[in-house]
């Protein structure tokens, strides 16, 4: 379950911290790029994530992308929030981190929204 490990609560606490101190246009897709690959090493191995791992991959393609899809980025980011909000309220959560992933996940869904 996300949040069981430091690797996958280091990179809610970077992720958290990039969006706050950064408005849409700061953040670059080569950024965005980063962060997808230390969220993909955090998740790595949990086959419980596949999904989200599987999202995270076509996010971090359509942000190397020549001419990328603001749409398809934005419902990929509209997605990968809904299911941060899913696990954050999932009953079997719990933690400090909890807080922070229902955090990230309404960023992720205004921040996507200005896409």
């Amino acid at each position: 379950m996300l949040g069981s490990n430091r690797l996958e609560e280091g990179m809610l606490n970077d992720t958290l911290t990039t969006f706050r101190n950064n408005d849409k246009a700061a953040i670059s897709p080569a950024q965005g790029v980063m962060l997808i690959d230390g969220w993909l090493q955090a998740l790595q191995g949990d086959p419980n994530l596949d999904q989200l791992t599987g999202q995270l991959g076509e996010l971090r393609t359509a942000l190397q992308a020549a001419q990328p899809d603001d749409q398809y980025i934005q419902d990929l980011m509209t997605s990968l929030a809904d299911k941060a909000q899913q696990v954050a309220e999932d009953p079997n959560s719990e933690g400090t981190w909890t807080g922070g992933l229902e955090s990230l996940s309404k960023i992720l869904r205004n921040f996507g929204s200005k896409q």
